[in-house]
Protein backbone atom coordinates (compact mmCIF):
# COMPACT_ATOMS: atom_id res chain seq x y z
CA UNK A 1 0.00 0.00 0.00
CA UNK A 2 2.66 2.68 1.02
CA UNK A 3 4.30 1.71 -2.72
CA UNK A 4 0.92 2.38 -4.45
CA UNK A 5 0.79 5.69 -2.40
CA UNK A 6 4.45 6.56 -3.88
CA UNK A 7 3.68 6.37 -7.39
CA UNK A 8 0.76 8.36 -7.08
CA UNK A 9 2.55 11.02 -5.44
CA UNK A 10 5.24 10.91 -7.89
CA UNK A 11 2.97 10.62 -10.52
CA UNK A 12 2.61 7.89 -13.65
CA UNK A 13 1.39 7.01 -16.97
CA UNK A 14 0.33 4.13 -18.59
CA UNK A 15 1.49 4.04 -22.12
CA UNK A 16 1.24 1.16 -24.78
CA UNK A 17 4.30 0.47 -26.80
CA UNK A 18 4.29 -0.43 -30.63
CA UNK A 19 7.03 -0.80 -33.25
CA UNK A 20 9.69 -3.29 -34.80
CA UNK A 21 11.26 -4.58 -31.79
CA UNK A 22 9.85 -3.73 -28.61
CA UNK A 23 11.67 -6.35 -26.95
CA UNK A 24 14.74 -4.93 -27.34
CA UNK A 25 12.95 -1.59 -25.61
CA UNK A 26 12.41 -3.51 -22.58
CA UNK A 27 15.94 -5.07 -22.26
CA UNK A 28 17.01 -1.29 -22.91
CA UNK A 29 14.81 -0.26 -19.89
CA UNK A 30 16.34 -2.51 -17.91
CA UNK A 31 20.02 -1.92 -18.63
CA UNK A 32 19.09 1.63 -17.70
CA UNK A 33 17.43 0.91 -14.51
CA UNK A 34 13.74 2.11 -15.56
CA UNK A 35 11.09 0.33 -13.47
CA UNK A 36 7.84 -0.87 -15.48
CA UNK A 37 5.11 -2.39 -14.14
CA UNK A 38 1.73 -4.26 -15.09
CA UNK A 39 3.29 -5.28 -18.54
CA UNK A 40 0.73 -6.90 -20.72
CA UNK A 41 0.50 -7.96 -24.24
CA UNK A 42 -2.21 -6.84 -26.34
CA UNK A 43 -2.23 -8.61 -29.96
CA UNK A 44 1.31 -7.22 -31.18
CA UNK A 45 1.47 -4.23 -28.86
CA UNK A 46 1.97 -3.97 -25.00
CA UNK A 47 0.74 -1.97 -22.39
CA UNK A 48 2.89 -0.82 -19.56
CA UNK A 49 2.91 1.60 -16.82
CA UNK A 50 6.33 4.01 -15.67
CA UNK A 51 6.77 6.38 -13.11
CA UNK A 52 6.81 10.32 -14.40
CA UNK A 53 10.46 10.16 -13.83
CA UNK A 54 11.36 6.90 -16.27
CA UNK A 55 9.12 8.53 -18.89
CA UNK A 56 11.40 10.94 -19.18
CA UNK A 57 13.75 9.22 -20.20
CA UNK A 58 12.12 7.25 -22.76
CA UNK A 59 13.07 9.14 -25.39
CA UNK A 60 16.81 7.96 -27.21
CA UNK A 61 15.47 4.28 -26.01
CA UNK A 62 12.49 4.86 -28.20
CA UNK A 63 14.41 6.66 -31.27
CA UNK A 64 17.01 3.54 -30.77
CA UNK A 65 14.94 0.79 -31.14
CA UNK A 66 12.39 2.70 -33.84
CA UNK A 67 9.54 1.94 -31.55
CA UNK A 68 6.44 4.20 -30.86
CA UNK A 69 4.57 5.14 -27.76
CA UNK A 70 0.82 6.28 -26.44
CA UNK A 71 0.14 8.11 -23.66
CA UNK A 72 -3.22 6.31 -22.43
CA UNK A 73 -3.96 7.55 -18.98
CA UNK A 74 -2.21 9.46 -16.42
CA UNK A 75 -2.22 9.20 -12.70
CA UNK A 76 -1.21 10.94 -9.64
CA UNK A 77 -0.03 14.09 -8.10
CA UNK A 78 1.43 16.37 -10.34
CA UNK A 79 -1.27 15.58 -13.17
CA UNK A 80 -3.91 16.85 -10.75
CA UNK A 81 -2.28 19.69 -9.69
CA UNK A 82 -1.49 20.88 -13.46
CA UNK A 83 -4.84 20.61 -14.05
CA UNK A 84 -6.27 22.16 -11.34
CA UNK A 85 -3.13 24.66 -11.39
CA UNK A 86 -5.66 27.93 -12.42
CA UNK A 87 -7.80 27.39 -9.44
CA UNK A 88 -6.28 28.71 -6.82
CA UNK A 89 -8.78 28.98 -4.06
CA UNK A 90 -9.62 25.41 -5.12
CA UNK A 91 -6.14 24.09 -4.27
CA UNK A 92 -6.23 26.49 -1.00
CA UNK A 93 -9.50 25.37 0.23
CA UNK A 94 -7.65 21.80 -0.04
CA UNK A 95 -4.83 22.68 1.85
CA UNK A 96 -6.89 24.78 4.55
CA UNK A 97 -8.82 21.80 4.65
CA UNK A 98 -5.94 18.85 5.05
CA UNK A 99 -4.83 21.15 7.94
CA UNK A 100 -8.33 21.62 9.51
CA UNK A 101 -7.87 17.89 9.41
CA UNK A 102 -4.86 17.60 11.13
CA UNK A 103 -5.40 19.87 13.68
CA UNK A 104 -8.45 17.92 14.25
CA UNK A 105 -6.75 14.81 14.84
CA UNK A 106 -4.89 16.06 17.77
CA UNK A 107 -8.30 16.55 20.29
CA UNK A 108 -10.38 13.78 21.58
CA UNK A 109 -14.13 13.86 19.94
CA UNK A 110 -15.45 10.85 20.69
CA UNK A 111 -15.49 9.18 24.57
CA UNK A 112 -16.01 5.94 23.86
CA UNK A 113 -17.07 3.38 27.39
CA UNK A 114 -17.78 -0.28 26.87
CA UNK A 115 -17.93 -3.77 29.34
CA UNK A 116 -19.95 -1.47 31.77
CA UNK A 117 -22.87 -3.24 33.43
CA UNK A 118 -23.94 -1.76 36.29
CA UNK A 119 -22.67 1.11 35.73
CA UNK A 120 -24.02 3.48 32.87
CA UNK A 121 -22.49 5.49 30.35
CA UNK A 122 -23.92 8.58 31.82
CA UNK A 123 -22.50 8.18 34.90
CA UNK A 124 -19.18 6.98 33.90
CA UNK A 125 -18.98 10.23 31.45
CA UNK A 126 -19.88 12.47 34.29
CA UNK A 127 -17.64 11.26 36.43
CA UNK A 128 -14.93 11.64 33.55
CA UNK A 129 -16.14 15.32 32.87
CA UNK A 130 -16.03 16.44 36.62
CA UNK A 131 -12.12 15.13 36.37
CA UNK A 132 -11.58 17.38 33.44
CA UNK A 133 -11.56 14.62 30.95
CA UNK A 134 -14.22 15.89 27.84
CA UNK A 135 -15.02 16.08 24.85
CA UNK A 136 -12.90 18.12 22.94
CA UNK A 137 -9.82 17.69 25.28
CA UNK A 138 -6.00 17.27 23.48
CA UNK A 139 -4.69 13.93 23.23
CA UNK A 140 -1.19 14.92 24.73
CA UNK A 141 -3.47 15.52 28.56
CA UNK A 142 -4.82 12.02 28.24
CA UNK A 143 -2.65 9.50 30.98
CA UNK A 144 -4.18 6.24 31.04
CA UNK A 145 -2.84 5.19 34.09
CA UNK A 146 -4.32 8.29 35.94
CA UNK A 147 -7.55 7.63 34.33
CA UNK A 148 -7.23 4.24 35.09
CA UNK A 149 -6.89 4.74 38.53
CA UNK A 150 -9.15 7.30 39.40
CA UNK A 151 -12.21 5.21 37.92
CA UNK A 152 -10.66 2.50 39.89
CA UNK A 153 -10.89 4.58 43.62
CA UNK A 154 -14.24 6.20 42.84
CA UNK A 155 -15.71 2.68 41.57
CA UNK A 156 -15.43 0.03 44.18
CA UNK A 157 -17.40 -2.22 41.68
CA UNK A 158 -14.92 -1.33 38.55
CA UNK A 159 -11.52 -4.70 39.48
CA UNK A 160 -10.04 -3.54 35.93
CA UNK A 161 -9.93 -0.86 33.49
CA UNK A 162 -8.27 0.18 30.58
CA UNK A 163 -7.95 3.40 28.75
CA UNK A 164 -6.97 3.85 24.93
CA UNK A 165 -6.44 6.47 22.35
CA UNK A 166 -7.64 5.29 19.10
CA UNK A 167 -7.56 7.89 16.32
CA UNK A 168 -10.12 10.86 18.07
CA UNK A 169 -11.79 8.20 20.37
CA UNK A 170 -10.95 7.75 24.12
CA UNK A 171 -11.79 3.90 24.58
CA UNK A 172 -12.47 2.80 28.51
CA UNK A 173 -12.35 -0.57 28.96
CA UNK A 174 -14.12 -1.27 32.22
CA UNK A 175 -14.71 -5.28 33.72
CA UNK A 176 -17.21 -4.90 36.82
CA UNK A 177 -17.56 -7.17 40.00
CA UNK A 178 -19.16 -6.27 43.07
CA UNK A 179 -16.97 -8.50 45.21
CA UNK A 180 -13.91 -6.93 46.50
CA UNK A 181 -10.79 -6.77 44.42
CA UNK A 182 -8.54 -9.58 46.15
CA UNK A 183 -5.21 -8.27 46.74
CA UNK A 184 -2.64 -10.37 44.81
CA UNK A 185 1.02 -10.80 46.25
CA UNK A 186 4.03 -10.95 43.47
CA UNK A 187 4.22 -14.35 42.59
CA UNK A 188 8.08 -14.24 43.64
CA UNK A 189 6.99 -14.12 47.55
CA UNK A 190 5.21 -16.62 49.32
CA UNK A 191 1.48 -16.46 49.37
CA UNK A 192 -1.39 -18.56 51.48
CA UNK A 193 -4.77 -19.27 49.53
CA UNK A 194 -7.48 -18.42 52.27
CA UNK A 195 -11.59 -18.78 51.71
CA UNK A 196 -12.87 -15.39 50.49
CA UNK A 197 -16.52 -17.07 51.50
CA UNK A 198 -17.84 -19.68 53.59
CA UNK A 199 -19.01 -22.72 52.40
CA UNK A 200 -18.11 -26.60 51.24
CA UNK A 201 -15.09 -27.76 49.38
CA UNK A 202 -16.39 -29.31 45.84
CA UNK A 203 -12.23 -29.97 44.56
CA UNK A 204 -9.28 -29.15 45.19
CA UNK A 205 -6.08 -29.29 42.40
CA UNK A 206 -2.85 -27.76 44.65
CA UNK A 207 0.06 -27.07 41.56
CA UNK A 208 1.92 -25.57 44.29
CA UNK A 209 1.92 -25.40 48.39
CA UNK A 210 0.50 -27.75 51.07
CA UNK A 211 -3.01 -28.77 51.33
CA UNK A 212 -5.13 -27.59 54.57
CA UNK A 213 -8.51 -28.65 53.54
CA UNK A 214 -10.08 -31.57 51.31
CA UNK A 215 -13.27 -32.39 49.04
CA UNK A 216 -16.28 -32.50 51.42
CA UNK A 217 -14.82 -30.37 54.12
CA UNK A 218 -16.77 -27.06 55.40
CA UNK A 219 -14.69 -24.01 55.32
CA UNK A 220 -15.69 -20.59 56.83
CA UNK A 221 -13.98 -17.31 55.43
CA UNK A 222 -10.59 -16.50 56.24
CA UNK A 223 -10.04 -20.43 56.84
CA UNK A 224 -6.34 -21.77 55.31
CA UNK A 225 -6.71 -23.86 52.07
CA UNK A 226 -3.64 -24.21 51.12
CA UNK A 227 -0.80 -23.24 52.96
CA UNK A 228 2.94 -21.78 51.50
CA UNK A 229 4.60 -23.84 54.27
CA UNK A 230 6.10 -26.94 52.57
CA UNK A 231 8.52 -29.49 55.03
CA UNK A 232 11.08 -31.69 53.91
CA UNK A 233 10.92 -35.30 55.66
CA UNK A 234 14.01 -37.45 56.42
CA UNK A 235 13.55 -41.22 56.10
CA UNK A 236 12.97 -41.22 60.27
CA UNK A 237 9.99 -39.41 59.36
CA UNK A 238 11.63 -35.82 60.99
CA UNK A 239 11.14 -32.35 59.57
CA UNK A 240 14.92 -31.94 58.06
CA UNK A 241 13.94 -28.88 55.67
CA UNK A 242 11.26 -26.30 55.81
CA UNK A 243 10.61 -23.84 52.93
CA UNK A 244 8.17 -21.17 51.32
CA UNK A 245 6.36 -21.13 48.01
CA UNK A 246 3.48 -19.10 46.93
CA UNK A 247 0.78 -21.47 46.59
CA UNK A 248 -1.11 -22.20 43.59
CA UNK A 249 -4.45 -24.18 43.27
CA UNK A 250 -7.46 -25.02 41.70
CA UNK A 251 -9.76 -25.17 44.21
CA UNK A 252 -14.08 -25.14 43.90
CA UNK A 253 -16.19 -23.44 46.82
CA UNK A 254 -20.18 -24.58 47.09
CA UNK A 255 -22.23 -22.06 48.92
CA UNK A 256 -25.73 -21.17 49.44
CA UNK A 257 -26.75 -17.44 49.03
CA UNK A 258 -30.46 -16.12 50.01
CA UNK A 259 -32.40 -13.53 47.23
CA UNK A 260 -35.67 -11.75 48.01
CA UNK A 261 -37.31 -9.45 45.79
CA UNK A 262 -40.59 -7.32 45.97
CA UNK A 263 -43.17 -5.05 43.93
CA UNK A 264 -46.70 -3.54 44.30
CA UNK A 265 -49.13 -5.20 42.58
CA UNK A 266 -50.62 -2.00 41.45
CA UNK A 267 -48.75 0.19 39.12
CA UNK A 268 -48.96 3.46 36.43
CA UNK A 269 -49.17 1.60 33.25
CA UNK A 270 -48.64 3.51 29.78
CA UNK A 271 -51.22 3.71 27.17
CA UNK A 272 -49.37 5.46 24.15
CA UNK A 273 -51.90 7.70 21.97
CA UNK A 274 -49.66 7.30 18.79
CA UNK A 275 -49.15 11.12 18.76
CA UNK A 276 -45.21 12.17 18.62
CA UNK A 277 -43.39 15.25 17.56
CA UNK A 278 -39.94 15.20 16.52
CA UNK A 279 -36.93 17.47 16.89
CA UNK A 280 -33.71 17.87 14.73
CA UNK A 281 -30.47 19.17 15.71
CA UNK A 282 -26.94 20.06 15.30
CA UNK A 283 -23.99 19.60 17.97
CA UNK A 284 -20.98 21.29 17.05
CA UNK A 285 -18.53 21.34 19.40
CA UNK A 286 -20.00 22.22 22.51
CA UNK A 287 -22.86 24.44 20.66
CA UNK A 288 -26.07 22.95 19.63
CA UNK A 289 -28.58 24.08 17.39
CA UNK A 290 -31.95 23.31 16.85
CA UNK A 291 -33.78 22.99 13.80
CA UNK A 292 -37.42 23.25 14.94
CA UNK A 293 -38.88 25.02 17.96
CA UNK A 294 -38.56 23.40 21.52
CA UNK A 295 -41.58 21.15 22.03
CA UNK A 296 -40.96 20.06 25.36
CA UNK A 297 -43.92 19.78 28.06
CA UNK A 298 -45.79 20.07 24.96
CA UNK A 299 -47.64 16.99 26.11
CA UNK A 300 -48.97 16.52 29.69
CA UNK A 301 -47.49 12.74 29.56
CA UNK A 302 -44.90 11.46 27.15
CA UNK A 303 -41.54 9.75 26.66
CA UNK A 304 -38.61 11.21 25.15
CA UNK A 305 -36.12 8.88 23.22
CA UNK A 306 -33.10 10.61 21.92
CA UNK A 307 -30.85 9.21 19.15
CA UNK A 308 -27.02 10.68 18.31
CA UNK A 309 -25.35 10.03 14.86
CA UNK A 310 -21.67 11.04 15.12
CA UNK A 311 -19.49 12.44 12.14
CA UNK A 312 -16.56 10.24 11.10
CA UNK A 313 -14.24 9.99 8.26
CA UNK A 314 -12.70 6.66 8.89
CA UNK A 315 -13.68 4.04 11.93
CA UNK A 316 -11.81 5.48 14.53
CA UNK A 317 -11.54 9.36 13.34
CA UNK A 318 -14.38 10.90 15.05
CA UNK A 319 -15.36 14.87 14.00
CA UNK A 320 -16.61 17.38 16.51
CA UNK A 321 -20.39 17.34 15.06
CA UNK A 322 -22.85 15.07 15.87
CA UNK A 323 -26.82 15.05 14.63
CA UNK A 324 -28.95 14.37 16.69
CA UNK A 325 -33.26 13.42 16.72
CA UNK A 326 -35.02 13.83 19.97
CA UNK A 327 -38.88 11.95 19.46
CA UNK A 328 -41.37 12.45 22.23
CA UNK A 329 -44.57 10.33 22.41
CA UNK A 330 -47.62 10.72 23.90
CA UNK A 331 -48.63 8.43 26.75
CA UNK A 332 -51.75 8.00 28.97
CA UNK A 333 -51.71 7.06 32.65
CA UNK A 334 -53.75 4.46 33.94
CA UNK A 335 -54.16 2.61 37.21
CA UNK A 336 -53.59 -1.00 36.81
CA UNK A 337 -53.19 -4.28 38.41
CA UNK A 338 -50.93 -7.14 38.19
CA UNK A 339 -52.58 -10.27 37.32
CA UNK A 340 -51.19 -13.47 39.12
CA UNK A 341 -49.87 -14.45 36.23
CA UNK A 342 -48.33 -11.32 34.67
CA UNK A 343 -46.44 -10.75 38.12
CA UNK A 344 -45.18 -14.33 38.20
CA UNK A 345 -43.42 -13.76 34.70
CA UNK A 346 -42.24 -10.47 36.48
CA UNK A 347 -40.66 -12.17 39.12
CA UNK A 348 -38.92 -14.79 36.63
CA UNK A 349 -37.67 -12.30 34.66
CA UNK A 350 -36.23 -10.75 37.06
CA UNK A 351 -34.55 -13.28 38.95
CA UNK A 352 -33.56 -14.70 35.50
CA UNK A 353 -31.65 -11.32 34.94
CA UNK A 354 -30.18 -11.44 38.67
CA UNK A 355 -28.66 -14.87 38.02
CA UNK A 356 -27.16 -14.59 35.02
CA UNK A 357 -25.49 -11.30 35.91
CA UNK A 358 -24.27 -14.10 38.50
CA UNK A 359 -23.05 -16.25 35.69
CA UNK A 360 -21.28 -13.54 33.81
CA UNK A 361 -19.30 -13.11 36.78
CA UNK A 362 -18.48 -16.80 36.84
CA UNK A 363 -20.35 -18.04 38.97
CA UNK A 364 -22.21 -21.50 38.28
CA UNK A 365 -25.66 -21.80 39.58
CA UNK A 366 -26.26 -24.96 40.77
CA UNK A 367 -29.54 -25.00 42.65
CA UNK A 368 -32.38 -22.57 42.33
CA UNK A 369 -34.95 -22.64 45.74
CA UNK A 370 -36.80 -19.36 44.92
CA UNK A 371 -40.56 -19.44 45.65
CA UNK A 372 -42.59 -16.99 43.97
CA UNK A 373 -45.95 -15.74 46.88
CA UNK A 374 -48.39 -13.06 45.32
CA UNK A 375 -51.01 -11.38 47.31
CA UNK A 376 -53.90 -8.63 46.66
CA UNK A 377 -50.93 -5.91 47.42
CA UNK A 378 -47.36 -7.71 46.49
CA UNK A 379 -45.65 -9.89 44.87
CA UNK A 380 -42.64 -11.48 46.84
CA UNK A 381 -39.48 -13.57 45.25
CA UNK A 382 -37.33 -15.26 48.11
CA UNK A 383 -35.91 -18.54 48.59
CA UNK A 384 -32.40 -19.57 48.32
CA UNK A 385 -29.71 -20.80 45.78
CA UNK A 386 -26.77 -22.67 45.60
CA UNK A 387 -23.71 -21.65 43.51
CA UNK A 388 -20.11 -22.95 42.82
CA UNK A 389 -17.29 -20.64 42.86
CA UNK A 390 -13.34 -19.87 43.06
CA UNK A 391 -13.77 -18.26 46.31
CA UNK A 392 -10.26 -17.97 46.89
CA UNK A 393 -7.69 -15.29 48.18
CA UNK A 394 -4.01 -14.92 48.43
CA UNK A 395 -2.57 -13.83 51.75
CA UNK A 396 0.39 -13.18 53.33
CA UNK A 397 1.78 -15.57 55.39
CA UNK A 398 3.15 -15.66 58.85
CA UNK A 399 6.95 -16.85 58.71
CA UNK A 400 8.19 -17.82 61.89
CA UNK A 401 11.99 -16.56 62.66
CA UNK A 402 13.15 -18.89 64.65
CA UNK A 403 14.86 -16.77 67.87
CA UNK A 404 18.68 -17.19 68.27
CA UNK A 405 19.37 -18.42 71.81
CA UNK A 406 22.06 -15.95 74.21
CA UNK A 407 25.17 -15.95 73.83
CA UNK A 408 25.36 -18.09 70.69
CA UNK A 409 27.52 -17.47 68.33
CA UNK A 410 26.09 -17.90 64.66
CA UNK A 411 29.25 -16.25 62.57
CA UNK A 412 31.47 -18.73 60.58
CA UNK A 413 34.18 -20.09 62.47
Amino acid sequence: MLTDLLKLLKGYVVIRLSGYSPERFLNLCSHHHIVLWGLRSVGTEYEMCVSLNGFRKLRPLVRKTKTKIVILERHGLPFWLYRYQSRKLFGGGALLGAALLYVLSLFIWNIHVEGNYSLSDQVILDYLASEQILHGMAKRDVHGEEIEAKLREHFPEITWTSAEVKGTRLIIHIQENEDAVPQEIPGEEPADLVASESGTIVSIIVRSGTPAVSEGMEVEKGDLLVGSKVEILDDAGEVSNTYYVHADADILLRRSEYYEESFPMHYVKKIYTGKKHTMFYLTIGRKRLDFALPFRNAFEHSDSITSELPLKITENFYLPVVLGKITEQEYTPNDAVYTKKEAADHAKEELLLFLEKLRIKGLQIIENNVKIEINSDTCTAAGTYVLEESAVKEQAPEIAVPKQEEGTDISDS
